[in-house]
């Protein structure tokens, strides 16, 4: 029996997508004159908008969706821990890339774990 995420309701999404672009443009404008401004501003965009539709939007059956939330939520505030360190220290571009694309990756892979997990 597998089971799969019951619902992700709309309108949290849209909230969800609306606060990570208001977000990414923040950082965008933080960092007029960086060459690797448009990098900040995707990589900040989308890792807020996949952990705030975690946070927000995602609805599992027959429970788990607490699990997700937390995770979604400690997940959200170490990449806004993150993305501010980066923005004020002013690390070049090539750990920005990799320590978000691992963070990002090991926040879907739990997220995948828990879900089938609780199934069981």
């Amino acid at each position: 029996m597998s089971r799969e995420v019951d619902k992700i309701r709309g309108f949290p999404a849209f909230i969800s997508a609306a606060i990570a672009g208001f977000s990414a443009f923040g950082f965008f404008m933080a960092n007029e004159g960086e060459a690797y401004r448009f990098v900040i501003t995707i990589g900040s965009g989308l890792s807020f908008f996949v952990t705030l539709t975690g946070l927000l939007a995602f609805s599992l059956r027959n429970g788990g969706t607490a699990n997700i939330r937390v995770l979604s939520g400690l997940f959200f505030a170490v990449f806004l821990a993150i993305h501010i360190i980066f923005n004020f220290i002013g690390i070049s571009i090539g750990p920005y890339i990799a320590v978000n694309g691992i963070l990002l990756m090991l926040f879907v892979f739990l997220c995948y774990f828990l879900i089938t997990r609780i199934s069981m």
